[in-house]
């Protein structure tokens, strides 16, 4: 570590001395390392009919497995015997048949109408226990089985020894002791298997998984000695134990585990209470425990499986909160593990003229006497003026709790609308104080949206207006950045799906981060929230038990925000097993949800176990129906062909294709609106990592993605994208749009195509007039038919009724490439005014993008030239990825981290994270043959 690294590393923590309501420990320095306590001790394959294996000295060793590829192998009979010293024996092994247990793989898996990725039996284990202690191990294959126990052939794929692990022992990462000073230093959030998704490579296990620990030291003013110390982490990913000078916090999970666990839940919110294990004035060590691996220190869920749904991610990939409260103090809204709510706001009916809302906060006493507690709230509006103010007092007793809950009503409120309704995502604050003996103890802020929301059988109404639901799903990834993306980025996401005219946002198989919540309450984006699951994957134990209590966190944590439309409950029921139905959701909803509860969502159809007399939403995946009786939706149209033939699929790049490509989502919207939907909801926003499994309408196939996207996963956007912002999901009034294909790089004779919300287009070739063409009605495309091509400027213009210019669209032929330009991209501002700046915490991060320009400088959509960039100063390199698979190549190669990549369609975005130097971060960008790119910001300290 550098001297001035030192310096700042004791700045972080005197820092934290001084005292402090919250005090964030993201964006502070961390120590990180990995271990893997369950890899083998030995593995081996299986010679003939038997093997020996020397472990190299007396180890203590759990079991034997023996795994034979494929699942043709279901029992088998084997002598496994122990030795010392390679000379008296001792069998272990049953003289029973032994049953074999399945290992499950990704695979693409026809459910009902419905393809999709899910699990299948990719090999099978028989496992020996052992439980002691020995050097040698013998085995020796008697027999091999089929699930009817008769005879087959089939040889042993491995042989592995693993070692017995006791997960109630402390590990010495865990401790004050251990000697961390050559750990890694990382920022947090942080994702440790960030460059492992986005790999030259399709569908497959390819993430890293497996087990690493995080310590923070942490110096705690003696000045708080009473005070009780709550951290809040608002994502870790998957199972972990978080533990404070040694000491395990134990969670609440009702599923057994094998070990001490503070929680396992992707991307859900939890607080844990440090007080009983501060050392007051001395060192503090927060050690957290972290695997996104089955079989290590947590029972695994049995549905966080897929790595293409994002569930690979590991680390803690999000903020961390400190929380220093006095006794009395209102607790935050995480569930899991404390087992405590903090508030529950809402409003119960409202209209322009008055809005009834309802107020519930949950006060704890930690002292050792009771207290008698005021409760003083106040509604603030956009400006810092209180329209609405109350005082409440209740006992609350000692180390135990009270709720205090009032009705209150306000006069001509401000409503929340989503994008495209007839106001403004409007944002009250609740401020609320706790005092005993006249002394402010707690101070509690967060926003309010005065908002509601109803349904009939078909549709969705917010404040009484229809709001046809409309946008995208997406999932908590960005390429080099995996799942600690930052919250500039997931703002930008939000923005981007509200620009478009977008009002709806779904989240595949986790919830979304906190910042991504916060951003749709702000932008006006409704959410389809779920809080965790795989694909038909919901059932049996323990599963069931973990569904639930996702169910039940995600309510409590979410349930003031005005976003939040739908609780889904599943992607997808199970098809064998004991189901979790989507009654199970409806019912944590009416416990903890009961203000105006919102409605629960099942995938793939109506299930014949469900509660008639109640409103279900019904989804459907990749099709449409509509169910009588219900608001039915498609959730997730992606234009895939089972069949073998080419799928609506297609590279952001792929401009020959891109009109075809664009026409099909754009009718598929169309009808099912004509349906009545409720909504329709395009897979996805960008390019996610690992679903490449179709046919392009190219031909080609098995590349990094679905190709359905109406971005990349750069966040380009692909012809559909600007269709929907300038003709299909912005009306006209709101703000004239028109969109031209993507470019004029063509020969021949050719039609020109734009899409607009206008009443007229008129289109210019080099100022010359090809004539004005009305939109289609519905589809809001114009074309310009038998249009020669040549070298020129294409314009289309929207008019007005009156023909007068109100919007316009351009593209120009390009040169042959001549330089690369480079540019730091901006991102938009909050609706507050507020702006995102770069902070020097080795976390946060940008974009850069690279144009392969003309000697004019115009954008060469033809390009593929490949690029290689470098960083220099306070950066660092995170990269990003090409769509395509590159055969013999490695994985690695144009893949995060790969400082080469090929331009797509003339275009490359990569990621840079900071350091913990504030400072220049310059990158530069160099290609043979042309000429290179540079372009420079700052990181800062705040």
């Amino acid at each position: 570590m550098t001297s001035r690294s030192i310096l700042l590393y004791i700045f972080a923590i005197i820092s934290l001395c001084a005292s402090a309501e919250v005090i964030h420990l993201d964006g502070t320095q961390w120590l990180f390392s990995r271990i893997d306590r369950t890899t083998p001790i030995s593995t081996a394959t299986l010679d003939g009919a038997g093997k020996t294996i020397d472990l190299g000295a007396p180890s203590k060793v759990s079991e034997v497995v023996i795994t034979f590829d494929g699942d043709a192998v279901q029992w088998i009979k084997a002598n496994a015997q122990v030795s010392d010293d390679g000379k008296q024996w001792t069998r272990v092994s049953s003289k029973d048949d032994i049953k074999c247990q399945a290992n499950m793989v990704n695979d693409i898996t026809t459910v009902g109408n419905t393809v999709g990725l899910t699990q299948v039996t990719g090999s099978t284990s028989a496992i020996v226990s052992v439980q002691g202690s020995c050097r040698y191990v013998k085995v020796e294959l008697e027999r091999t089985m089929d699930n009817d126990k008769h005879d087959i052939e089939a040889p042993v794929a491995t042989i592995d020894v693993n070692p017995m692990v006791d997960y109630n022992v402390i590990h010495d990462a865990a401790t004050v002791a251990c000697d961390d000073s050559a750990w890694e230093k990382v920022g947090v959030p942080h994702c440790y298997n960030e460059s492992d998704s986005y790999l030259n490579g399709t569908t497959g296990e390819r993430c890293w998984r497996g087990e690493v620990w995080y310590r923070k030291h942490l110096t705690i003013d003696k000045k708080n000695k009473g005070k009780h110390i709550l951290l809040e982490f608002q994502s870790v990913n998957i199972g972990y134990t978080v533990y404070v000078n040694g000491h395990a916090i134990k969670g609440n999970t009702a599923v057994p585990q094998p070990g001490p666990v503070t929680h396992v839940g992707s991307f859900l919110p939890f607080t844990v209470d440090i007080t009983p294990h501060v050392n007051w004035g001395g060192d503090n060590v927060i050690a957290v425990n972290v695997s996104n691996k089955k079989d290590t220190f947590f029972t695994w869920p049995c549905f966080a499986e897929n790595e293409g749904f994002g569930q690979a991610m590991g680390g803690i990939t999000a903020p961390v909160l400190m929380h220093i409260k006095d006794d009395v103090h209102i607790p935050t809204n995480s569930y899991s593990p404390t087992g405590k709510w903090g508030t529950y706001y809402g409003t119960l009916n409202a209209s322009k003229d008055k809005a009834l809302l309802r107020f519930m906060t949950a006060v704890d006493n930690d002292g050792d006497r009771m207290a008698r507690v005021t409760l003083k709230t106040r509604l603030l509006d956009h400006r810092g003026k209180t329209v609405l103010a109350f005082e409440q007092t209740a006992i609350a007793p000692a180390h135990g709790s009270c709720t205090l809950d009032h009705t209150d009503s306000i006069k001509n409120p401000t409503l929340w609308y989503p994008v495209g309704g007839s106001g403004t995502p409007y944002l009250y604050k609740v401020e609320a104080k706790t005092y005993v003996d006249g002394k402010c103890t707690d101070v509690h802020t967060e926003q309010l949206g005065i908002r509601t929301i109803t349904w009939d059988d078909d549709y969705c109404y917010v404040n009484g207006e229809k709001t046809i639901l409309r946008g995208f799903g997406n999932r908590n990834i960005y390429p080099g950045l995996g799942s600690a993306v930052p919250t500039a980025f997931q703002w930008e996401e939000i923005a981007r799906i509200a620009r478009c005219g977008g009002n709806s946002l779904r989240v595949g198989h986790q919830p979304p981060f906190v910042e991504t919540i916060e951003a749709c309450d702000a932008l006006g984006v409704l959410l389809f929230l779920n809080s965790g699951d795989g694909e038909w994957s919901l059932k049996n134990e323990p599963a069931l038990t973990y569904k639930r209590e996702y169910d039940r966190d995600a309510i409590i944590a979410f349930r003031n925000h005005p976003s939040i439309l739908v609780w889904e409950s599943n992607n997808g029921l199970a098809y064998d097993g004991v189901k979790y139905l989507p009654n199970y959701t409806q019912e944590e909803a009416e416990k903890w949800d009961f203000y105006a509860p919102r409605i629960v969502m099942n995938r793939d159809g109506y299930p014949r176990e469900w509660d008639s007399s109640k409103r279900l939403m019904v989804g459907y995946t990749n099709r449409y129906e509509k169910v009588k009786g219900s608001p039915s939706i498609n959730t997730e149209v992606y234009g895939t062909n089972w069949s073998g033939n080419p799928s609506w699929c297609i590279a952001r790049h792929d401009y020959d294709n891109e009109k075809a490509f664009t026409r099909f989502y754009v009718q598929n919207y169309l009808d099912d609106l004509k349906n009545h939907a409720c909504g329709w909801l395009h897979w996805m926003l960008s390019e996610t990592y690992g679903e490449g499994y179709t046919i392009y309408l190219n031909g080609m196939r098995n590349q990094k993605s679905l190709g359905s996207c109406a971005m990349d996963g750069n966040r380009f956007p692909k012809l559909p994208y600007r269709v929907y912002e300038n003709a299909l999901w912005v009306p006209y009034s709101t703000r004239p749009g028109v969109a031209l294909q993507s470019h004029w790089n063509y020969s021949g004779i050719q039609n020109v195509d734009a899409w607009s919300n206008c009443p007229q287009v008129e289109l210019f070739i080099d100022g010359v007039s090809q004539g004005k063409v009305t939109p289609d009605a519905n589809t809001k495309q114009c074309t310009w038919k038998g249009i020669e091509w040549r070298p020129s400027v294409v314009t289309a213009v929207g008019l007005d009724e009156n023909g007068r210019e109100v919007c316009r669209d351009e593209i120009a032929t390009a040169g042959k490439p001549h330089r690369i330009e480079l540019t730091v991209d901006r991102w938009s501002d909050r609706p507050d005014g507020g702006n995102f700046t770069l902070r020097a915490n080795a976390s946060d991060a940008f974009t850069v993008t690279a144009r392969i320009v003309d000697e004019q400088g115009r954008w060469c959509p033809r390009a593929e030239n490949n690029i290689t960039f470098e960083v220099e100063g306070e950066g660092v390199y995170k990269g990003s990825y090409n769509f395509y698979i590159t055969p013999g190549k490695g994985l690695s190669y144009h893949a995060p981290g790969d400082h080469e990549l090929q331009a797509e369609g003339g275009l490359m975005r990569v990621a840079v994270r900071t350091t913990f130097n504030p400072g220049n971060i310059t990158v530069k960008a160099t290609s043979p043959g042309l000429l290179p790119g540079e372009c420079s910001t700052v990181s800062k300290t705040r």
